[in-house]
């Protein structure tokens, strides 16, 4: 953007100077032109305008890219040896004209001049387009001069129109060169106001464009400007509120500190006073109560009165708490001995759980050994039975063969000794069940009093409902 603005700068600054010299060529010709016209009347034979070198360089250099114009000027422009000069009436004249007097006395020509065509010019150049002589024939300009008298009032006819109008035949043919020569300096003059009005409009838009860039400039700048103070503004806001904080907590600490301190004077004050009244001037400090009672009564002050009563006063204190202490103690080994006579009462009752639960296990345990002698007893007796049985039913068997005849009693009895025979082996079966029995519970007895010896041996008894 920057680069930008420079190349606009120097732009406006070469229009600016490119319009100084248009200006200062501008009215270099309207003078030549003014002075032309004022000396027309007077020395039209002798042609006795003639520009300046420096303006007939500047008329003949106006046009570079056309050299036909410049060979034309150069032929038409008087030469400088025939100049002669202005008198400071007529250019004070000259120096307000009236653009109706000059323009209408000079004279006029047929031929215009030649004039390149637009097509061979350049798109930048100015365009000269010669325009019809301003009266082509005598014959035009005396019908065209009545009409112009007699707009003209007869007073106010300036004096180059009268001597132009009262000039030979023979100046007016001399000055035909000259009127083609004024034309084209017109057209010069058009052609540069023209200039001057675009490059002046030119101007103004392209000062209007870099004012209206240079204001987006500022503001891109502004802008960046104020995103660039954002960041520190934010941090600049945190700091603040950081300070604030840190001496808010810095003034309760100071605060702190001085109630601190004023508990602590407080305190000391309070320490001081009573190390005065302390301060008892006796010899004996293992004195007991009636004395310090009796120092009391005697008293003749009230300082003496305040000193034994204080201590007085720290002697019960003193009494008291240890009084106090010794009472703790032996609440403590009172505690202490009820802890131990509780944890010796929960052992006992454990010992006595344990002794019942033992001896009622040996109780049971000696009820299933007569029951299981028992029960071995009847069943020696039923096999004992049982083989009676078996020898008498052989018996019978071997009497049936020797002695048919009495065998319908000896089947009746046979049949009773084979229901017996069945109704002890239910008994048996009965009784090796009821052992089976026993010896399950014996086992679980057993192995109940090998559990109860082992959490007796480790001491983790507890109490059995």
């Amino acid at each position: 953007m920057s680069s930008g603005s420079l190349s606009l700068r120097s732009r406006s600054g070469d229009v600016h100077e490119a319009l100084q010299r248009a200006k200062r060529k501008f009215c270099e010709l309207q003078l030549q032109v003014q002075q032309t016209s004022l000396n027309v009347p007077e020395e039209a034979a002798v042609s006795s305008w003639t520009p300046s070198k420096e303006l007939r360089d500047s008329l003949v250099d106006m046009y570079r890219s056309n050299p036909g114009v410049n060979e034309e000027l150069r032929r038409r422009l008087p030469s400088p040896s025939r100049q002669n000069p202005v008198s400071s009436d007529r250019s004070e004249n000259f120096l307000n004209p009236e653009p109706q007097d000059w323009p209408e006395a000079l004279p006029v020509s047929s031929s215009s001049s030649p004039a390149p065509p637009p097509s061979s010019r350049p798109p930048g150049e100015m365009q000269v387009d010669t325009p019809p002589s301003r009266g082509s024939s005598p014959e035009a300009r005396s019908s065209r001069d009545p009409a112009h008298d007699s707009a003209t009032p007869a007073g106010h006819v300036s004096p180059a129109l009268r001597a132009h109008l009262d000039s030979p035949p023979q100046s007016r043919a001399a000055a035909h060169p000259q009127d083609k020569n004024l034309s084209l300096l017109l057209k010069e003059l058009d052609a540069l106001r023209e200039l001057n009005n675009k490059l002046q409009e030119q101007l103004v838009q392209k000062e209007k464009e870099l004012h209206m860039k240079e204001v987006d400039e500022e503001l891109k700048e502004e802008q960046r400007e104020a995103r660039g103070w954002e960041r520190p503004a934010s941090l600049l806001e945190e700091v603040l509120a950081a300070q604030k904080d840190r001496d808010q907590a810095l003034m309760s600490r100071l605060l702190l500190a001085n109630e601190e301190r004023d508990e602590a004077l407080l305190r000391v004050r309070r320490l001081q006073q009573a190390a005065e009244l302390e301060n008892v001037p006796l010899q004996d400090t293992n004195t007991d109560l009636d004395e310090l009672l009796r120092s009391v009564c005697e008293a003749d002050s009230v300082q003496e009165v305040q000193q034994f009563g204080s201590v007085l006063v720290q002697r019960l204190l003193s009494a008291r708490q240890r009084r106090s202490d010794i009472t703790a103690q032996e609440m403590k080994a009172v505690m202490e001995e009820r802890d131990k006579s509780v944890v010796k009462c929960k052992r006992l009752e454990e010992e006595l759980l344990q002794h019942r639960e033992q001896q009622a296990s040996q109780e049971e345990i000696l009820r299933l050994q007569l029951e299981r002698d028992a029960a071995v007893e009847e069943k020696h007796r039923l096999e004992a039975e049982i083989q009676e049985l078996r020898a008498s039913h052989r018996f019978q068997d071997h009497g049936r063969h020797s002695s048919p005849t009495e065998a319908p009693p000896l089947l009746i009895q046979l049949q009773q000794l084979s229901k017996e025979k069945q109704n002890v082996e239910a008994e048996l079966q009965r009784c090796q069940k009821a052992e089976l029995e026993a010896c399950e519970r014996v086992r679980r007895l057993e192995r109940l009093v090998e559990v109860l010896r082992r959490k007796v041996g480790t001491g983790s008894l507890r109490a059995v409902t």
